[in-house]
C-alpha cells in the first residue's frame, strides 16, 4: 500500500490530507479471470446449472426470468385451478429501468392491472 499526499492541503499533519493507494497483483487478477471464465464455460457446456438459474449467466435476460415466472405460475394453475401461487420478490427494480414510465403505466392500465 502506498500513501500519497492530496494536493492543496494546508496541513499535512492530519490523516485526511493523504490518499491510500492499494496496488493489487495484476497477474493474479488475470489468472482469476481466466479460471472464472473456464468454470463458467464448463458449467454451460455440461449443463451443470439448472435452466431456472438466470442471474450471472450470459444471454439470460430479465425477459427470460419473467417468462419463466409466468410459465411456472400457469403450470401450477393448470395442475389445480384453486392453487394459490405465492412469490417472494427480492429486487426487480432494475427490470424496467430503461423504458418510459408513462408508457408502462398506460399498458398496465390497459391490461387491467391498475385502475
Amino acid at each position: 500500500m502506498f500513501i500519497l499526499r492530496k494536493e492543496g492541503k494546508a496541513d499535512y499533519l492530519f490523516p485526511g490530507s493523504y490518499r491510500p493507494i492499494a496496488l493489487e497483483n495484476t497477474l493474479s487478477k488475470i489468472l482469476e479471470r481466466v479460471i472464472a471464465d473456464y468454470i463458467v464455460d464448463t458449467a454451460e457446456e455440461y449443463a451443470l446449472l439448472p435452466q431456472s438459474q438466470i442471474g450471472a449467466r450470459k444471454n439470460r435476460l430479465t425477459l427470460l426470468a419473467l417468462t419463466l415466472l409466468a410459465a411456472t405460475i400457469k403450470s401450477a394453475w393448470a395442475m389445480q385451478r384453486d392453487f394459490v401461487v405465492l412469490m417472494l420478490s427480492l429486487d426487480i427494480s432494475g427490470a424496467y429501468d430503461n423504458i418510459p414510465h408513462e408508457r408502462l403505466l398506460y399498458i398496465l392500465r390497459a391490461k387491467g392491472f391498475l385502475e
